[in-house]
């Protein structure tokens, strides 16, 4: 992630400071530090491959940082050089990163030369480092423009702040009932490309294999005809998520939200260990079982899921079961 993110230019630097040091070329009393950012380095990076993945080039920007300490001393000794042809690449490297990347003004959209000219390269990942809610302007742009002249409402489906959107005009569509029927019809979906990926669950299938009637970066825009009230279940998941953890929980509510969820898209494994974790608070064993055991069938592309899940199937069946604790949901974290 870091290689395709980083401008081209700024990578050999980094790399050629990184050379430097490990071949005792640079000034001796430098040596303590740059080994212990290299520890560092080596750390952070071990930490995010066991599952930070997620999150994309944000969470590796602390390794950025450490790296660009290197690309720092590369500058210096080749800045500092008589040699004309190290100070010439120094400037190639400055130049290069320059012209890619100041003319992108979401660095969180950016990638590098390597992959950025790449039709749909946009289409290649589906992780937060892609786009952090960076769209909104073009959204109420294009909503005041287009879609409020008509009367139009679209539903919204990307990595946004409501209240932004809200203090920028944009009318949305919410999640009461109407919705199903919007969503049923020829509605506006607004969506982050990032979520058109193909998933093991909450797949948007419908969406992905259509057509944008506009697009803005990663932002999609789709008009038109299409049955995609799986769309909400999502939605529904993390409203019932928050009913059952807040300061009063609500569980009738909270139980319904989860049903509906795995009525529109029974996909999403978490969703049935949120139902069987809330069937366990109010002590009704065969429902639990019941859900924990729709979370194992649909979890089976993830064997370590799936035992985890067969595990608490066993202890609600066999322990008793004011005793059995809550299964730990990866979706809560």
């Amino acid at each position: 992630m870091i290689a395709l993110k980083l401008p081209v230019g700024l990578s050999v630097l980094a790399l050629i400071g990184l050379c430097l040091y490990l071949t005792r070329r640079l000034p001796r009393d430098w040596n303590l530090g740059l080994g212990l950012l290299l520890v560092a380095l080596c750390i952070f990076l071990f930490v995010l491959s066991t599952g930070s993945t997620y999150g994309g080039i944000r969470h590796a920007l602390p390794a950025v940082v450490l790296l660009s300490v290197f690309a720092g001393c590369a500058m210096c000794r080749m800045l500092s050089s008589r040699a004309m042809a190290l100070r010439a690449i120094a400037a190639v490297c400055i130049a290069a990163a320059a012209v890619s990347a100041l003319p992108v003004m979401r660095p969180w959209e950016y990638f590098n030369e390597l992959i950025g000219g790449t039709k749909n390269s946009y289409l290649y990942f589906n992780d937060e480092g892609v786009d952090v809610g960076q769209r909104t302007k073009e959204l109420a742009a294009y909503y005041h423009q287009v879609l409020e002249p008509l009367g139009d409402k679209p539903f919204v489906e990307i990595f946004n702040n409501s209240t932004e959107l809200n203090a920028r005009g944009v009318n949305m569509q919410g999640h009461d009932k109407s919705v199903f029927e919007y969503l049923a019809g020829s509605p506006t979906i607004a969506a982050d490309a990032r979520f058109l990926n193909k998933t093991a669950f909450w797949n948007h299938e419908v969406l992905r294999n259509r057509v944008p009637s506009a697009r803005f970066g990663n932002l999609m825009i789709f008009r038109g005809p299409c049955n995609c009230q799986a769309l909400l279940a999502p939605g529904f998941f993390f409203a019932a998520r928050g009913m059952m953890y807040s300061e009063k929980p609500d569980l009738v509510p909270a139980e319904q939200m989860l049903k509906m969820s795995v009525a529109l898209d029974p996909s999403a494994y978490f969703v049935y260990i949120q139902l069987g974790n809330l069937y366990l608070r109010q002590g009704l064993r065969d429902r639990a079982l019941q859900a924990y055991s729709d979370g194992s069938r649909h979890a089976s592309f993830d064997p370590e899921r799936k035992q985890a899940i067969d595990d608490q199937i066993h202890r609600v069946s066999s322990q008793a079961f004011d005793k059995v604790a809550e299964l730990r949901n990866p979706a809560m974290e």
